[in-house]
């Protein structure tokens, strides 16, 4: 079990975590020379646009920060810019660093107008938001560098500038940031020399001696070796986040894109298994490592994906694979999140590999539904080579890598919330201040026609959402223009245009629905009782709902007892489910955006079902005021139901209509999982064959996670599934430790 500790990588794991706590503690490092150098730039060229200055960023960085190279890490990719240790890639307001200086230094009133538009709805519980546009779950064009590196991107858009394709400054900048990778590779260089020459561990000297090699020609070259090709998407990532401060989340599918260099280095003799399989573990470990775990209240926003399929549709399965996993099973990994794809025809033993880390109660995996998910991008329009190609971060939401930006995780919706608001009235002036005539639903004749008044209402409102954000999103390039992610992208230097001008091949964007299955309940609790028995009128209903079933006891019992459920797997209520969540998809989707683009239906809740709560008034089904919302396409958590039931359910719905997933989350106690490899594997196949979009494993110790309210220190290394993301139980703020105890008792 822990032979690991005896390879190469083990003997040096503990020196390499100790050494990167002991960096990183310093963060965020002083960079106020630099600063005030671009401080002085932009005063003596205060008309500078967002391009050019940030130029100036990449020329600044490129020259002027310290790069750092670890004795007891083999890869190299550490600029020293003044970000924070603990970086998503950019908040909102931005955070510390060169890399968010072209924001601060925006001075167009971006911040205050989106806080102005924002707080309101917020306030009211119609939506939650921090980001106008999507600045932190972002990947890199990973395969392409690997394939042409910056030197050939640099090549290609000083070609697009001499024949005036697209926009000159953000051609210019694009190869300013080309040029920026090919000044810090020598510096990298460099820094390895001059640590050989007083280094006397041989081991250390060897892998000096490598980055010496290769930093000079990769990634400014593409990758020939596997070493380099794992250095690129950690150099990647790592630089994307400091000179764009755009957040790459999303590592890349990685035994796809490793397992040739991998192939031909062990041909050449250029590496051995042993060799190769440590690099891995030095890669898998290097998110825990270098955050500070006790501060990452809402996750690392760091992921991998695995399995899957290539671009011709052939499962993806090779000892890249199996080693990541035993990387995840052998050291106990919190981050990245392993998200784990599965294509038809997906080998026997890669579903015994992942039911393996299910079982053993990590609680850091996702699942994905290939047939379900890319079926659900060619409806949309996507190429079917390209949307094989999908990736997924920084929680669920899916990306197609190397032609894609997607704006999305910038917002939260309610239905359950806007069901409310057509019913009660009760939209504290939002629709006065969007100009909506909301649809009115008394009257109705039929339960048919008070569904589509709801479904015009919904899309009214969310449509007026929508179009706050493309005002935003029109913005974005004059905010935050992303050069350096824009030069790893193809289409973009072919085109002319940064990623926010919608220089992407695909340019979606989407919102997150909240409490799905509270509004699913809530309209068939109306069908029910106030159309087919003729129970309550809907004005009798509206009155229970305004005083929270004050004085109405008998009636919410009913209401919530008594009407079937979501869930509960008959036929008739899945027939209904299936035509409120079409519904639903069709409120959300195909609404144009600011890059070309359209707005894709999603169902992931983050952690919005917390979040949306307290605003959000008693609904149909019996839910008080300020009780939890649904999470994701899980049933409402009122309703008693087994998970074989609620995963029978998904063989009614068209989860193709979701874009960016529909997620379900399997909360189940440790004392059945754990271990039971077997139990986890029907899960995951029972979920695959019935139509499951994607899903996330949390096995819960009921036992341990109530002692760890009480004795935190002696549960250090218990981890749970949040909502998207896995953390240390002792390090979540307490109420989000109160939330996790009590899902035991809800499922």
């Amino acid at each position: 079990m822990d032979s690991w500790k005896k390879t190469a990588f083990g003997r040096e794991y503990a020196d390499f975590r100790a050494e990167f706590a002991a960096w990183y503690a310093l963060y965020p490092a002083d960079v106020s020379a630099q600063e005030a150098r671009l401080e002085a730039r932009l005063t003596a060229c205060p008309q500078a646009n967002a391009f050019a200055r940030k130029v100036w960023v990449y020329e600044e960085i490129a020259g002027n920060c310290p790069v750092k190279i670890f004795r007891h890490y083999p890869f190299y990719f550490e600029v020293v810019t003044g970000a924070p240790r603990n970086l998503l890639g950019s908040a909102f307001p931005p955070v510390s660093g060169l890399g968010s200086w072209v924001m601060r230094s925006d001075r167009s009133g971006l911040a205050e107008d989106f806080e102005a538009f924002r707080k309101p709805p917020m306030d009211a519980g119609i939506l939650y938001s921090t980001l106008y546009a999507d600045l932190a779950h972002n990947a890199a064009g990973v395969e392409t560098i690997l394939n042409h590196g910056f030197a050939g991107m640099r090549e290609r858009a000083k070609a697009a500038l001499a024949a005036g394709q697209g926009d000159a400054d953000f051609l210019r900048a694009a190869i300013a940031a080309c040029d920026c990778v090919a000044r810090l590779g020598e510096r990298f260089a460099q820094e390895a020399e001059v640590m050989l020459e007083r280094e006397t561990d041989e081991s250390i000297r060897a892998r000096l001696a490598r980055i010496a090699v290769s930093a000079r020609r990769c990634p400014l070259e593409g990758a020939r070796t596997f070493f380099e090709a794992l250095n690129t998407i950690l150099y990647l990532k790592e630089l994307g986040n400091v000179l764009d401060s755009a957040g790459v989340a999303i590592l890349g599918h990685v035994d796809r894109l490793l397992w040739p260099y991998l192939q031909r280095d062990l041909a050449s003799g250029e590496i051995t298994p042993e060799e190769a399989r440590d690099l891995l573990y030095w890669f898998c470990a290097f998110t825990d490592a270098k955050w500070d775990l006790h501060d990452a209240v809402y996750g690392t926003n760091t992921s991998i994906n695995i399995g899957g399929c290539d671009r011709d549709g052939t499962p993806v399965f090779n000892p890249v694979t199996e080693w990541i996993c035993a990387a995840y099973l052998d050291l106990r990994l919190v981050n990245p999140k392993l998200q784990a794809r599965f294509a038809p025809g997906a080998d026997d033993a890669y579903f015994a590999l992942i039911a393996r880390v299910a079982s053993s109660g990590l609680n850091v995996l996702s699942i994905f539904n290939d047939r379900v998910i890319i079926q659900a991008q060619t409806r949309m329009g996507k190429a079917l080579e390209d949307s094989r190609l999908y990736v997924n971060g920084g929680c669920q939401e899916v990306l197609l890598a190397e032609t894609e930006l997607n704006s999305r995780a910038i917002c939260y919706l309610n239905p359950a919330r806007y069901l409310e608001m057509l019913l009660l009235k009760n939209d504290d002036g939002f629709f006065a201040r969007e100009r909506i005539l909301p649809p009115t639903l008394e009257r109705c004749n039929d339960f048919a026609e008070f569904s589509r008044r709801v479904f015009r209402g919904l899309a009214l409102i969310i449509n007026a959402i929508a179009w706050h954000y493309n005002t935003f999103e029109r913005r974005w390039p004059q905010n935050n223009p992303l050069p350096f992610l824009s030069a790893t992208n193809l289409q973009c230097l072919e085109r002319g245009r940064d990623l926010t001008q919608g220089g992407a091949l695909y340019n979606g964007s989407s919102f997150a629905l909240v409490g799905l299955s509270t509004f699913i309940d809530s309209m068939r609790a109306i069908e029910r009782t106030v159309f087919e028995e003729k129970r309550f009128t809907l004005e009798q209903l509206c009155r229970m709902l305004r005083a929270d079933f004050a004085g109405f006891e008998a009636e919410r019992a009913y209401l919530q007892n008594r009407v079937d459920k979501y869930g509960s797997d008959d036929d008739s209520i899945n027939a209904f489910a299936r035509q409120m969540i079409d519904g639903v998809a069709t409120a959300m989707a195909d609404m144009p955006n600011a890059r070309g683009g359209y707005y894709e239906a999603s169902v992931w809740s983050f952690y919005g079902y917390e979040w949306m709560r307290q605003p959000c008034g008693a609904s149909a089904n019996g839910r008080h005021a300020g009780e939890r919302l649904s999470r994701g396409i899980n049933p409402s958590e009122s309703t008693h139901t087994g998970i074989a039931a609620m995963i029978h359910a998904f063989s009614a719905l068209d989860l193709t209509a979701f874009a960016q997933a529909a997620v379900a989350y399997f909360t189940l106690p440790l004392s059945l999982g754990k271990g039971d490899d077997a139990l986890c594997e029907h899960l995951i196949r029972y979920f695959l064959e019935m139509g499951g979009s994607a899903a996330d494993f949390d096995l819960l110790d009921e036992s341990a996670i109530a002692d760890a309210l009480v004795h935190p220190e002696a549960h250090g290394d218990l981890v749970v599934r949040v909502c998207g993301y896995s953390a240390r139980f002792v390090d979540l703020e307490p109420q989000m430790q109160r939330e996790i105890a009590q899902r035991y008792q809800r499922n």
